[in-house]
């Protein structure tokens, strides 16, 4: 499922799950309270929903743009009643690309994107996760037990139907480089309760489902300490290779989709 450069939009598609590391996956990934994920893609936002659609028989939904941090996106769902799984404990993908309409673009520019453009290869940058004590209080936390999650900001935006999206986030993912823990770590979000109804997780296309989120770390020790401060235990999220450290890090999210399984 190639775009114009010919770099795949997913990974590559499974025949067969593997026999009971799926279920213990499945385990690991719920503890994990995944709000979203985020998934670069190089070149166009439409280039890139046409085909994860035709990869995974889901379209997205357009979300909307990220006013002064240059970037767009659209949206699936990773579960919900229609199709009985998890619904909002394992939230939505989140498609994200440059927004042309930017212009100029804006100095700094988040997630990561301008390196996912650069490369011309769509990546799973980061996640969010949904603290269960709070955001406010998970910062805190974590800010005293040394790791700085990035100051809590309050955003808000209308949705189509005129209601009012509101969420917090705290986080420090811009470029590359400051990414923590090379996007394993990732940055914190809480949506208003009033919104609940409305959330992206709640009103995005369902059909597709989050089996797993694993990561491979170049710095194990360090990402270990950080997913601690944030109250996550690393072992649901690291899944290191036997033997030395990966050379470089890595995020793999296994989808369950009408048209298979998938990694990204």
């Amino acid at each position: 499922f190639p775009f114009a450069d010919q770099a795949p939009l997913v990974s590559h598609s499974l025949d067969k799950l593997p026999p009971g590391a799926m279920q213990l996956d499945e385990q690991r990934t719920r503890r994990l309270r995944v709000d979203h994920l985020v998934y670069g893609v190089p070149g166009s936002l439409d280039e890139a929903c046409a085909a994860f659609e035709a990869a995974t028989g889901v379209a997205p939904t357009k979300g909307g743009a990220h006013k002064g941090l240059g970037t767009h996106n659209a949206i699936v769902a990773l579960g919900g009643a229609e199709d009985g799984s998890c619904g909002a404990s394992c939230g939505y993908l989140e498609l994200l690309a440059l927004d042309p309409a930017q212009q100029p673009r804006p100095e700094r520019v988040w997630m990561a994107m301008e390196s996912v453009a650069a490369r011309g290869e769509p990546r799973l940058v980061t996640w969010a996760h949904t603290p269960a004590r709070g955001l406010e209080a998970c910062a805190a936390a974590a800010a005293a037990a040394g790791y700085q999650p990035g100051d809590v900001q309050s955003f808000s935006r209308q949705t189509p139907d005129g209601r009012t999206l509101q969420w917090q986030l705290a986080y420090r993912h811009y470029t590359e480089a400051m990414l923590p823990s090379d996007g394993l770590v990732p940055f914190l979000i809480e949506w208003a309760p009033s919104c609940a109804a409305f959330t992206p997780a709640a009103s995005a296309p369902r059909g597709i489902e989050l089996l797993s989120l694993r990561a491979e770390s170049a710095a194990p020790l360090e990402a270990s300490a950080s997913l601690a401060a944030l109250g996550i235990e690393a072992s649901d999220l690291l899944a290191q290779p036997a033997g030395a450290a990966p050379c470089s890090s890595r995020l793999v999210a296994r989808l369950r989709t009408p048209k298979g399984v998938v990694e990204l």
